[in-house]
């Protein structure tokens, strides 16, 4: 949608809601911010029975502090699965006062603005798209390697969501003769031996002398990480083979530590994606590692969305 000279004054209030930390600001359509992003802890801020009427509390502060513009619409993501019609989370295992939550009712009849709970991996996505110039692209998958495995699908033009708006949990595929209970409820999940929880209990286990942050380091001489880098590129083939993406985003924290093998990961994605296609054609691009991406990518889904 393009927006007039006239409207510059107005911004979206964008929330990224994660398990430690809870970010909020504004947004601009050319993507500047509106004053200051606020930090929250996000387990003291939420640790109640009713977290939409904090959510209330902290977007009125924010508008009280900027009040050379005015909102024109909220958007918050979160660290779970969010129904279809984007007001409700179903599931947020890190935060379980948001599950079951009806979440964008109770800020829309407050704030009288459109209000849309998404599920954080969406709004980098949107983000990455701008940032990169690709959001003309038929299909893009991104995969935001965090704490859990983050999933992202675009496709003819739009998010894909799914019936229930829990498409793309990529983490929860099951890996063959694995066992290990998942908190999801299911066993042998992807997300249980290639995630930064895995990561962490891979070197807890085999090399506990190595700081977290350098394990990466010592690739070439530790064959569990070699191990933990193919059944990635296991999982991220597996969705690669099905959509025969234009572009494969590849971000989040583990992704960007110091001294990861993306050019391996890349290898061997390309080993197990079929040949002659998509294998021959695979385009890996590198998202945003901006501590505010999902604050933006709010703004970006936002304004697209109006």
């Amino acid at each position: 949608m393009a927006h007039s000279a006239a409207d510059h004054r107005q911004y979206i209030i964008g929330i990224d809601i994660g398990g430690t930390n809870c970010r909020i600001g504004g947004i601009y359509p050319d993507l500047e911010f509106a004053g200051q992003v606020k930090k929250y802890n996000s387990r003291t801020l939420f640790h109640t029975d009713e977290p939409e009427k904090v959510l209330i509390g902290i977007i009125d502060d924010f508008i009280r502090a900027n009040p050379e513009g005015a909102p024109a619409g909220i958007c918050i993501g979160f660290p779970g699965t969010v129904n279809k019609a984007k007001d409700t989370v179903i599931s947020c295992p890190n935060l379980l006062a948001f599950t079951n939550r009806n979440i964008a009712g109770p800020l829309g009849e407050r704030f009288h603005i459109p209000v849309v709970a998404e599920h954080d991996v969406l709004l980098l996505l949107s983000y990455d798209m701008k940032l990169l110039g690709i959001e003309d692209a038929d299909c893009i998958v991104s995969f935001y390697q965090g704490t859990g495995l983050g999933n992202g699908i675009y496709i003819h033009g739009r998010f894909l969501d799914g019936k229930n708006g829990v498409s793309g949990e990529l983490g929860h595929i099951p890996v063959y003769g694995k066992t290990d209970p998942c908190p999801c409820g299911n066993t042998g999940c992807a997300e249980l031996y290639c995630s930064g929880r895995a990561l962490e209990r891979l070197r807890d286990t085999f090399f506990p002398e190595i700081p977290l942050e350098s394990v990466f380091s010592y690739y070439d001489s530790r064959p569990q990480l070699h191990e933990f880098i193919d059944c990635m590129a296991m999982a991220f083939a597996t969705e690669i083979n099905i959509l025969d993406p234009d572009y494969i985003i590849l971000a989040g924290g583990v992704i960007q530590m110091k001294d990861f093998p993306c050019d391996d990961l890349c290898r061997r994605i390309r080993h197990y994606a079929r040949k002659p296609y998509p294998a021959q054609t695979l385009c890996f691009k590198k998202g945003s590692n901006h501590p505010f991406a999902g604050i933006l990518g709010a703004g970006v889904y936002m304004w697209n969305r109006l």
